[in-house]
């Protein structure tokens, strides 16, 4: 299970310094005049962050969509902030801060996930871009009624949790709990981590692309 849990983050970090460098060619791409270019580019990626955290593009697209995407990334956010607790010795004062809304995004993310579920099937559009999208949504349900189990009716050993945790972070690995509810719950994690859909990674491209494609549009409708 180490090997395992060191072979995903690797692919998992690999995947995202391919895309960062894509990234920013693209933000360089975005910017209107080499002469402001690095003003432009701050502008560009500025913009996207913005789209990307508060999806504003879904939200003109499809509102009723919008409130459990954005519902479930803002509670897996939480939840993964709360699990930074294993994985720092001592724990910073803001993650012990965080450990309450953590505790109550992981009761809202799935009922997100089963809202997003909801409308993508009941949509008469294509509910999905692909069956692979479908088993990382499936995916995200597993992980997140495992991890509201153990937080709530099964408990582990948190001590060997941590243990594992810190001892692959700082390189000296320990073996996980042999608890198969935590087996379990870390496997989908691992799967996950090893098939991000690709448009987590190419959101930002995607929208850079849109933003100078708008910019592109308003200057030819200026020049009309």
């Amino acid at each position: 299970m180490v090997i395992a849990t060191y072979l995903a983050v690797a692919a998992l970090y690999l995947r995202l310094g391919v895309h960062a460098l894509r990234w920013t060619e693209a933000a360089l791409r975005a910017a209107p005049n080499p002469g402001r270019r690095a003003h432009s580019t701050l502008q560009a990626l500025a913009g996207a962050a913005l789209d990307v955290l508060l999806l504003r593009r879904l939200l003109a697209m499809n509102p009723l969509l919008w409130l459990g995407e954005w519902l479930f990334h803002a509670s897996l956010l939480l939840v993964l902030i709360r699990h930074l607790r294993y994985f720092t010795e001592p724990v910073p004062p803001w993650i012990v801060q965080a450990q309450l809304p953590g505790w109550i995004a992981g009761f809202l993310l799935p009922i997100a996930l089963l809202y997003v579920l909801a409308v993508r099937l009941l949509s008469r559009r294509e509910p999905f871009s692909s069956r692979a999208n479908l088993l990382v949504l499936l995916d995200l349900l597993g992980l997140a009624g495992t991890g509201l189990l153990l937080a709530t009716r099964h408990r582990v050993d948190l001590v060997q949790v941590k243990a594992y945790a810190l001892g692959t972070v700082t390189l000296r690995p320990t073996p996980p709990p042999a608890d198969p509810l935590f087996i379990a719950h870390l496997g989908l994690a691992l799967a996950l981590a090893l098939y991000v859909p690709s448009h987590v990674f190419t959101a930002p491209l995607t929208l850079l692309e849109a933003r100078r494609r708008d910019r592109d549009l308003q200057a030819m409708l200026h020049d009309a």
